[in-house]
């Protein structure tokens, strides 16, 4: 049986580089930079298509270019139509559930799940990530959700938004991590201050590693979920903290394209952005930050040969993520199983995947769980 994600990358078209679309692979990712036109929502308030994500699968092709539909099984794909939910049932009746009782949340855990399920109200999901940020400031995920949500333009502007610069706070707290460098990198640009942004850049090439957190949100929704007392099958329950973490805006996205994929750029910012380009190639947490990477690195390529090595490495990484893909347990469909053993496995898979994310990061997680897997990379049932 072959795993969701597989099924929905070989269903839908994408664009990649020129060199890969001519001779498509199995498992194609879209493209993780945006259309120049699409709006830089900046992950707050837009994380997931429609107004009740949790529950089901997101369906239809997205409409905002950054967004970008992850499935629980490490590979990305845009849109598509979902097959319904045995449990769709259980699954409204537990988000309806979730949302009265988040609404009274008391502790950073608790408040950071309140701000991501919400796709409404942006002032009500700033103030939730700014309770957990205070009360965790070490939390790093805490950090980059506020971050990211004060990036939302709102008028007027939100208290805690305007308190501290949140963007430069999780960049100063958060040091080694390139993605908040390119976050300020891409407001000094829309200020018109073109020598920071290229500053910001070069910074962010340096940095050793690229984690915009994506990884951590089925284990953080699953520790919540699993000892919750619902009266709701635990398969239901794994299925939602699958589909909640589903779904990201890739905030980083816009201004990474504005500044390292449109028009001319000068020696100083190209330089740059071929720099950041293999940084985030080799270094970054998630698949959509490599293949970014990759993309970025090609169009700023100072001769043939970078480009080439550039080209090389966006095929790496696609080929990576259809061998992960395969690798993985089919944790997904089990969970729809009709039989008690099967769903039971199913959930223990899921759980170690979770976790496995949350501690090592998407890529790293792919690549221990396909050191560990057997020789012929048969996928387990």
């Amino acid at each position: 049986m072959k795993c969701l994600s597989l099924v929905l990358a070989l269903a839908i078209a994408t664009a990649v580089s020129a060199a890969i679309a001519q001779a498509p692979p199995p498992l194609a990712p879209p493209p993780p930079l945006p259309e120049a036109s699409a709006p830089n929502t900046g992950g707050a308030g837009q994380q997931r298509s429609g107004a009740q994500p949790g529950p089901s699968t997101p369906a239809g092709p997205a409409t905002n270019p950054s967004v970008e539909i992850r499935t629980p099984t490490g590979a990305e794909a845009r849109g598509g139509d979902a097959t319904p939910s045995r449990w769709q049932p259980e699954l409204d009746r537990l988000d309806a559930d979730l949302r009265l009782r988040l609404l009274t949340a008391n502790e950073p855990r608790i408040e950071w799940l309140a701000g991501d399920i919400e796709t409404i109200d942006i002032e009500s999901q700033v103030r939730h990530y700014a309770a957990a940020r205070t009360s965790a400031p070490g939390e790093r995920l805490y950090l980059a959700s506020l971050g990211i949500a004060c990036l939302q333009p709102v008028r007027p502007s939100l208290a805690p938004c305007d308190a501290v610069d949140r963007l430069a706070d999780w960049a100063r707290r958060d040091g080694d991590n390139g993605v908040p460098m390119l976050l300020l990198a891409g407001r000094a640009r829309q200020r018109g201050e073109a020598d920071l942004a290229a500053s910001f850049v070069e910074q962010a090439a340096l940095a050793p590693r690229f984690d915009d957190y994506w990884s951590q949100g089925a284990a953080r929704w699953w520790a919540y979920l699993r000892g919750l007392d619902t009266g709701i099958d635990p398969a239901a329950k794994a299925k939602a903290a699958a589909n909640y973490a589903s779904t990201r805006d890739l905030a980083w996205a816009p201004p990474l394209r504005a500044l390292c994929a449109e028009g001319q750029r000068v020696e100083r910012l190209r330089n740059a952005c071929a720099s950041v380009g293999q940084a985030l190639s080799a270094r970054g947490a998630t698949f959509a930050l490599r293949l970014a990477g990759a993309r970025v690195a090609e169009q700023n390529a100072a001769n043939d040969a970078a480009r080439t090595a550039a080209r090389t490495t966006h095929a790496r990484v696609l080929a990576l993520t259809g061998r992960c893909a395969i690798a993985t347990p089919d944790f997904i469909a089990a969970l729809e199983s009709p039989r008690a053993a099967d769903r039971t496995a199913a959930i223990e898979q899921f759980a170690s995947w979770a976790n496995a994310q949350a501690e090592q990061g998407e890529v790293d997680a792919c690549q221990r769980l396909l050191a560990s897997a057997p020789a012929s990379g048969s996928r387990t049932k």
